[in-house]
């Protein structure tokens, strides 16, 4: 079972001496496949979500927790590779009304596809997009923050640095990804209490004069920026994690600075109008006819509209938007696939060994059978807004691996809802089905024996269920070359060289089909890994062993134009072998 919001590494570690623990490489364990909705395995996992959804939203409770009974929500499964998908954005929803938003006097009463929702920090994930968008990408992450906006750091250069921020030591990259050590909030509300201060041991409230621009108040980023520079610091900047709405504010002035438009027409331009995200807005739209709004406009957060928000959680959106947006970026829609591949890795631990963070995602590593198992990080934002602030909340993940991701959005007429439940369904269910369809067609399309009869050389290529393919037989020349291996690597007898093959990602267009490249890890089957502990460091030696410049390592399918795979390429052995 693999969870989301519960992600952790468990380390499965040898039965005994004899067992085999693989070490497969960062990423795909398996290469790209092709997602068939009408695919039994994939039907069936649909199906599957399908009735535990049911059972949710009829019981209010599931293995991952109760649900509240007033929660309205709206699910989307969405692809990088449409397959047969239907012409939505996505291939499989999933909408919940329930029976207490009928009690509202505006909006819809009907959960769909279109419906908006305010998704509040999701739109951390636009702001980031926006700023990779804008002059040299993600070069500008490496710059300090004070380059764009210098007079964050005229004021605090000389004072020390538990009361005053450092601004010349803060980067926009940890500004974007969590790790600026900047206060949470700039206009927070204080601490509310029943009683007075002095009766629970608090001073008297002191009255603090900033303008937050709420309400229809007039400032500029100038006022915010004379305030933010004088904000206490939370950590020094890139030493811990620490979230921060407030970075987002200011990457959002940066934007503005690099492109000299206003944030929200580099929004609307940028990503909005060019992906067709017609139900996607700054702030609420004019007409809430297909707004989902429990209660009332006011108690549902549906008004707010605070300008300093506009960066971090101003946005209102539908399901079929937000697949669209996800379904852009794991396409590398409006970003290059380099620009893509370094947007999605992490940028720091937490204290928490199975959750990391990027820009601006929580990184949840689901590997519950590590490592007899590959990693497969999925790449989230969560927005839960509470304290007050309103009634709705947001889930987005990616799984790069995969090429999948999916969307949630919700609102409650109490208070906001907690998502995680609904989102480990999902990663029960799917990432399970979608590691399974992958294994079945890396074994349909890459399995099966490779030769060349003119000089005897010959590979097998089979599967099982951990992760890679593997070589079997192995002949080169006539000559066994597993034994020709074992002997290299340093296993003493033949038999126990493990040859698996991972994809490296490396893509490229061939004639009416395609070239994909592999790199083997050789393992001793026998060996207890790491001496029991289960530290996978197969990377140190990608590419080590070399004959005539190319590595003995290195594998090149071709495949043809219904990815089929057709022959392999051994470029060390100076052989193409043809697939029978």
């Amino acid at each position: 079972m693999i969870s989301i919001s519960q992600a952790s590494t468990f380390f499965l570690l040898f039965s005994s001496v004899f067992s085999f623990t693989p070490c497969p490489l960062l990423g795909p364990a398996f290469p790209p496949f092709s997602l068939d909705t009408n695919d039994k395995t994939i039907t069936g996992a649909l199906q599957e979500l399908k009735q535990k959804f049911d059972t949710l939203v009829t019981t209010n409770t599931g293995v991952h927790g109760d649900v509240s009974a007033n929660t309205t929500f709206s699910i989307a499964l969405f692809s990088s590779d449409t397959g047969n998908a239907e012409d939505e954005p996505f291939f499989w929803q999933y909408h919940h009304t329930a029976p207490t938003l009928n009690q509202s006097s505006v909006g819809s009463h009907a959960a769909d596809k279109d419906s908006i929702y305010r998704i509040g920090g999701l739109t951390e994930v636009f702001t980031v997009w926006s700023l990779l968008l804008t002059g040299n990408g993600d070069q500008i992450f490496d710059d300090p923050v004070t380059k764009y906006l210098p007079e964050l750091g005229d004021s605090t250069r000389e004072q020390g640095v538990i009361g005053h921020v450092k601004w010349d030591d803060v980067t926009v990259g940890q500004l974007a990804s969590h790790m600026s050590g900047i206060a949470r909030d700039y206009c927070s509300k204080d601490v509310t209490l029943q009683t007075s201060s002095t009766e629970v041991g608090l001073p008297l409230r002191q009255a603090i004069n900033i303008p937050c621009c709420g309400n229809g108040s007039k400032c500029d980023s100038s006022d915010f920026i004379r305030h933010l520079a004088n904000k206490t610091p939370v950590v020094p900047a890139g030493g811990t994690p620490s979230y921060s709405n407030m970075a987002f504010q200011l990457l959002g002035y940066i934007v503005e600075k690099r492109t000299g438009k206003p944030f929200n027409k580099v929004l609307q331009h940028g990503i909005f109008d060019v992906l067709g995200m017609t139900e996607t807005s700054i702030f609420a739209p004019n007409k809430p006819t297909t707004g989902i709004i429990p209660v009332s406009k006011e108690a549902s957060g549906w008004l707010a509209h605070n300008e300093a928000d506009k960066a971090s959680k101003s946005l209102f959106s539908s399901i079929k938007d937000l697949a669209t947006a996800g379904q852009a970026i794991l396409n590398s829609t409006l970003l290059s696939k380099p620009q893509t591949n370094r947007w999605f890795k992490p940028i720091s631990h937490t204290s928490n060994p199975a959750n990391s963070i990027g820009s601006p995602w929580v990184i949840y590593s689901a590997a519950e059978s590590y490592p007899n198992a590959s990693m497969v990080d999925i790449y989230t934002v969560l927005s839960n807004e509470g304290n007050d602030e309103g009634l709705y909340s947001s889930y987005l993940g990616l799984v790069p691996d995969f090429g999948v991701g999916f969307a949630i959005l919700a609102a409650d007429t109490e208070a906001s809802a907690d998502l995680n439940a609904h989102a480990d369904i999902i990663g029960d269910v799917v990432l399970k089905a979608l590691m399974k369809t992958a294994i079945e067609q890396a074994a349909e399309n890459f399995g099966g024996k490779y030769k060349v009869s003119n000089i005897n050389s010959s590979i097998a290529v089979e599967y099982d269920s951990l992760p890679g393919l593997y070589i079997q037989e192995f002949v080169s020349n006539g000559t066994d070359f597993r034994a020709t291996l074992a002997e290299i690597v340093g296993v003493a007898k033949p038999a126990d060289l493990s040859i698996r093959l991972y994809p490296t990602q490396l893509v490229e267009e061939s004639g009416s089909g395609s070239r994909q490249a592999f790199r083997a890890v050789f393992q001793d089957i026998t060996e207890l890994a790491d001496n029991g502990t289960p530290t996978c460091v197969s990377w140190l030696d990608l590419d080590k062993l070399q004959y005539g410049g190319r590595g003995l390592d290195e594998f090149i399918f071709s495949l043809d134009q219904s990815g089929q795979a057709v022959n392999v390429e051994i470029p060390a052995l100076q052989v193409s072998l043809e697939k029978n």
